[in-house]
């Protein structure tokens, strides 16, 4: 039989205060996790709350200082008088951080019977059940984003992870966060990582999707990580369709008409890519018109499911916007999703790639190259994204007729921008490195002193003194 967990812990809030009294210097922990609002008892939350300001001050923590901060709480008892029944009762300062755990642990369960109930009422609602549904999700997810890592930490703990991704890299353990797999793009981007939003802009045929879906295979089919992407315009038959011609280098043409079955040569090549994407965690989103809001419940929930390693949103213009908005204009709606994306990304510390169309004023322009001023209804998103990049081919260049696409990385907060050429195979529905660019660069080269075996930052402990 499972044991009732009461709300509320009175022994626990009140420990929390007397510890504290007695040894201010916990306040440097403690003070980190737990919040006045975790308080059930409003005396307890409102002393708690002077004696965080007193240590802020400097000022000591006993019951005369607390007196002289507020002489009487909201419900009439006399600071003095509570603050020293409560040091008297609480003898010792040693179980202050257990107590702090149950403290934080009952504030968290009253909040899940908060919600129960919220969503009691909210099946009574005179309004669509989709929009309770999602409502309720989110209510429930959110709980999810709340996690037990300090509100603060010191500049030596977060040292310490650049510390070893610098030691990393100097010795080939390769980029930081994900690669696209296409070299040069690679260089550039220095990889995909946790909380970026990355935006791939261009105009309708130059491979927005089809670049955005390839890195995706490449994480999910080639390195086994996981990804889920919302395609907000093509089904999910028409995106499987895709990846499998370009798994299985079968041209989208023969796997459209059924010829490929005709083929030997073609029919093991398929066999071999269906036996990889079955096992590969890509999943897909195919409903349209969804707004943020649902995308990042959604979201949440895959992520809670099983951790993401990508998300893919093709594309930002169809994001629908929220019931009830009350945005002027389509820029403004926009700005909002933005930000939102941003703040999805940082939550889910998981790098979300954002398709997005470009305005077809570049049409009209002497100069056809896209800059990012181009972007449709751009509203906070180039304020926004992490990187940006641009997707161009020149159709009147024997180049673009090849399919060869420049990729002009024209935002990058953490690298330095640039562009790079890659091959676009329109028949098999993917990119691939660019050979002669990379021929060039590789002949231009200098040459790389060799690397020493021993990184220079092996014996640096940022877990110790400086």
């Amino acid at each position: 039989m499972i044991a009732d967990r009461p709300l509320v812990s009175p022994e626990a809030e009140f420990g929390v205060i007397g510890a504290l009294m007695h040894k201010p210097e916990l306040v440097e922990s403690i003070g980190a996790v737990v919040s006045p609002a975790d308080f059930f008892n409003t005396d307890c939350s409102e002393l708690y709350a002077m004696i965080l300001a007193a240590r802020s001050s400097g000022r000591p923590v006993d019951s005369v200082s607390l007196a002289d901060i507020r002489n009487e709480l909201s419900s009439g008892e006399l600071t003095i008088v509570f603050a020293s029944e409560i040091m008297r009762n609480v003898p010792s300062a040693s179980n202050g951080p257990e107590y702090a755990r149950i403290v934080v642990e009952r504030s968290k369960a009253r909040k899940i019977a908060d919600i129960g109930q919220s969503i009691i009422n909210m099946a009574s609602h005179a309004r669509p059940l989709a929009g309770i549904i999602a409502d309720a999700q989110e209510a429930v997810l959110s709980l999810n984003s709340e996690d037990d890592e300090p509100d603060v930490i010191t500049l030596r703990e977060a040292l310490g992870p650049v510390v070893d991704e610098m030691d990393d890299r100097f010795n080939g353990l390769g980029i930081n966060g994900h690669a696209t797999g296409l070299n040069d793009l690679d260089e550039i981007l220095q990889g995909l990582r946790g909380s970026h939003v990355i935006i791939i802009a261009g105009r309708p045929g130059t491979g927005k999707t089809t670049l955005g879906l390839g890195i995706a295979e490449k994480l999910t089919i080639k390195d086994g990580k996981s990804a889920l992407v919302f395609s907000l315009e093509m089904s999910a038959k028409e995106l499987s369709k895709r990846s499998l011609a370009s798994s299985s280098a079968v041209t989208l043409g023969n796997i459209d008409t059924g010829q490929a079955m005709g083929s030997d040569e073609q029919i093991a090549r398929i066999t071999g890519a269906v036996g990889k994407m079955s096992q590969a965690d890509l999943r897909i989103c195919q409903k349209g018109g969804l707004p943020l809001s649902r995308i990042r419940n959604i979201a949440r929930f895959q992520h809670k499911a099983k951790p993401l390693d990508l998300i893919i949103i093709d594309y930002i213009g169809l994001i629908a916007p929220e019931a009830g908005s009350r945005q002027q204009n389509r820029n403004l709606e926009l700005g909002a999703i933005s930000r939102g994306i941003k703040g999805m990304a940082k939550e889910l510390n998981v790098p979300v790639i954002v398709l997005a169309q470009l305005n077809r004023s570049i049409e009209t322009r002497s100069s056809k190259k896209p800059q990012m001023s181009d972007l449709r209804d751009s509203g906070e998103i180039e304020q926004d994204a992490d990187i940006i990049m641009i997707a161009h081919r020149d159709a009147d260049s024997d180049l673009g007729r090849s399919g060869v696409t420049e990729i002009d990385v024209v935002k990058h907060r953490h690298a330095s921008v640039g562009h790079c050429l890659l091959q676009h195979q329109g028949e098999y529905a993917r990119f691939v490195n660019y050979a002669g660019q990379r021929e060039q660069q590789q002949a231009e080269a200098p040459r790389q002193p060799e690397r020493t075996s021993k990184s220079f930052l092996n014996n640096f402990n940022p877990q110790g003194g400086f």
